[in-house]
């Protein structure tokens, strides 16, 4: 097929001419199903037609035709019309449907060819039940602490101000017959009410979590005004730690399902530490007024407390405590969707369908969809010409997995995220949508020296001679475009890697740039379909730190090529058995457009990657939480 009509007459009458006598008029296609279809039958029946492109001057004559469907002979009805029912193999997942058919008395061939999917699919746009899983263990809880204390405002001085009235007018030294011989009011007094500081220790327990809040060097200053026997003195109180804890259920949040709901159950209960008084100034301690202290610590001691626990327990619009709240912030800062979206130019929705704490930590669910937008802005993308509208992804049925302290290698780690195989296939159909596997192909390794060679006639025509009458400068390349997505199945790669990668239907166009007297045409040479199993896996670039897909190099028994258009008349079976060897230098470049991105950051907190690993059939980070 010449794509250019501006080449002189009589090069392209010759062309057309060797097709014509070559492959001849006689053409099958297929109706039914459609390419890319999802089948969850056990079969399906494939229909179609067998024809003549010149009908007027080759008429059909079905005597003479043979059909093969997956190379079973099939009947032809006398309008060349066929229909047949064929088994397919859900464990192969991509089932091909090949029509080919035969000019008996000319010796002339074609072949139609499309892949359906046996199983359930996702429609675009809907979600993937399960689909990404984030587990939180005891340890990555202790590295959140110092952000959950960062976000809490526990100031005592704001709880309990200068000038707060601690005891009024109250007698301290009683006299005889009940008479009061001396009367105090005590007051806060500077300099104010402080702390050293305070942390936030979480342990994880069934279905909550324990959060102690310990405020350090806790210190009162009061002010004595005495009257009567009673003096004026200063004193200051002292307690080298103040704890408070309470227990918090988290959920996913009825409002906004992407967010964790943390809500308080019970109050807070508060127990000191080394409290202790000492005398600033004024004698208030001489044995007449000894009391006074007791008094005024026994006034003082409840203050504090109602006031932490009043602070504590308190809730604000939101019906948050303080400490809920800062949790949520916490959590909320944990995003995923934003960073891997933006990255990968997709749009990723993940409301949360369960929160579930254990005495090990915090396993989050979500489900997932991936959705395309089309533009330039971040989080879009523009897809060269070439790639599909896809309108479903394939879907796996797996179990939410468990999560235990260590990595299914051994290592210790805090924080785990987990995408299923329905997720990813999503993921992997937004991609294609977007570009991936839309490529050219200039040179290839096609005699595996590990040095890629220039394609052109001269190279070509060792495998298709039919273009020896061409110039053997004329520069060649091989046209990519993917028709369906591939995907994932949940099992390990072949070479053992991270997760096995289905490529099927991918077009493969062999393409000439054809020059005459000034004159530039594309002849297109042969057009071939491509299947392969490839291991995947996913990798850390130290110098980035972003996550790396890498495709292995596939072996050439797992790869299976078709020719479907042969407009050259070329004998294309020796380039049918070459390209499964020639495929691995050029395929995993190829699949690199699956690119990188960025782990997500956790409120400032980087992801430190221990390991990468399946988690029962989830494809999982195990990583570290580091200021």
């Amino acid at each position: 097929m010449l794509i250019n009509n501006s080449l002189p007459r009589f090069l392209t009458s010759a062309l057309l001419l060797a097709s014509t006598v070559i492959t001849g008029c006689m053409r099958v296609d297929i109706e039914d199903p459609d390419n890319g279809d999802f089948i969850e039958a056990p079969t399906v029946t494939v229909s179609g037609n067998v024809f003549s492109t010149t009908p007027e001057d080759f008429p059909l004559d079905v005597d003479d035709m043979r059909l093969e469907i997956n190379g079973s002979p099939i009947p032809i009805a006398p309008d060349g019309s066929y229909s047949t029912n064929i088994l397919l193999d859900p464990l192969k997942v991509f089932n091909p449907i090949e029509a080919d058919i035969l000019e008996v008395s000319k010796g002339f061939v074609d072949s139609a060819r499309i892949v359906v999917i046996a199983g359930d699919s996702i429609p675009e746009g809907e979600y993937s039940p399960q689909a990404i899983a984030l587990q939180i263990n005891a340890s990555g809880l202790d590295s959140l602490e110092p952000v959950v204390a960062s976000l809490v405002d526990l100031d005592p001085a704001t709880l309990m101000p200068t000038g707060t009235v601690v005891v009024n007018n109250t007698c301290v030294i009683g006299g005889p017959f009940g008479t009061c011989l001396g009367r105090a009011t005590i007051k806060i007094a500077n300099p104010k009410p402080s702390i050293s500081g305070f942390g936030v220790d979480f342990t994880p327990q069934l279905n909550n979590v324990r959060a102690n809040i310990v405020l350090n060097n806790l210190e009162l200053n009061v002010y004595i005004d005495g009257s009567g026997l009673a003096p004026n003195c200063d004193l200051r109180l002292r307690a080298s730690t103040v704890n408070l804890g309470g227990n918090y259920a988290l959920e996913p949040d009825g409002t906004t399902p992407t967010r964790v709901d943390v809500f308080q159950q019970g109050g807070v209960s508060t127990s000191f530490t080394n409290f202790s008084q000492q005398f600033t100034s004024g004698i208030c301690d001489i044995p007449l007024i000894g009391d006074l202290i007791q008094l005024i610590v026994g006034n003082v001691r409840p203050m504090v407390e109602d006031g932490l626990e009043g602070f504590l327990n308190s809730t604000d619009g939101n019906n948050n405590t303080p400490i809920a709240a800062a949790v949520e912030g916490a959590l909320a800062g944990v995003d995923v969707s934003g960073s891997i979206g933006q990255a990968l130019s997709t749009q990723l929705d993940a409301p949360f369908f369960q929160v579930k704490e254990t005495t090990g930590g915090i396993t989050m669910g979500s489900n997932a969809r991936f959705i395309t937008n089309y533009g330039t802005a971040p989080g879009e993308c523009n897809p060269p010409e070439g790639a599909p509208d896809l309108t479903a992804s394939y879907h796996v049925a797996q179990p939410f997995p468990s999560f235990g302290s260590n990595t299914p290698g051994g290592t210790p780690y805090e924080i785990g995220m987990g995408i299923s195989s329905s997720g990813f296939n999503q993921l992997l159909r937004s991609m294609v949508e977007c570009g991936l596997l839309v490529a050219t192909i200039s040179e290839l390794d096609l005699f595996n020296t590990g040095v890629p060679l220039p394609l052109t006639v001269g190279l070509l025509k060792v495998f298709l001679p039919e273009l020896g009458g061409l110039d053997p400068s004329f520069p060649a390349r091989i046209a990519i475009k993917p028709t369906i997505a591939p995907l994932i199945t949940g099992a390990p790669g072949p070479g053992g890697e991270l997760a096995l990668l289905k490529i099927a239907q991918l077009n493969l166009k062999v393409l000439v740039d054809v020059t005459f007297q000034g004159q530039v045409g594309v002849l297109e040479a042969a057009e071939m379909m491509l299947d392969a199993d490839v291991g995947i896996d996913l990798t850390v670039d130290e110098g980035t730190g972003s996550l790396v897909f890498a495709l292995a190099e596939p072996d050439p028994l797992n790869v299976q090529v078709k020719s479907v258009e042969n407009p050259i008349g070329a004998d294309l079976s020796s380039v049918e058995a070459l390209l499964p060897h020639v495929v691995g230098s050029f395929l995993p470049s190829l699949a690199g457009g699956l690119g990188s991105f960025p782990l997500p950051s956790f409120l400032g907190l980087s992801l430190d990657v221990v390991e990468v690993a399946r988690n029962g059939e989830m494809l999982t980070i195990y990583a570290n939480l580091n200021q």
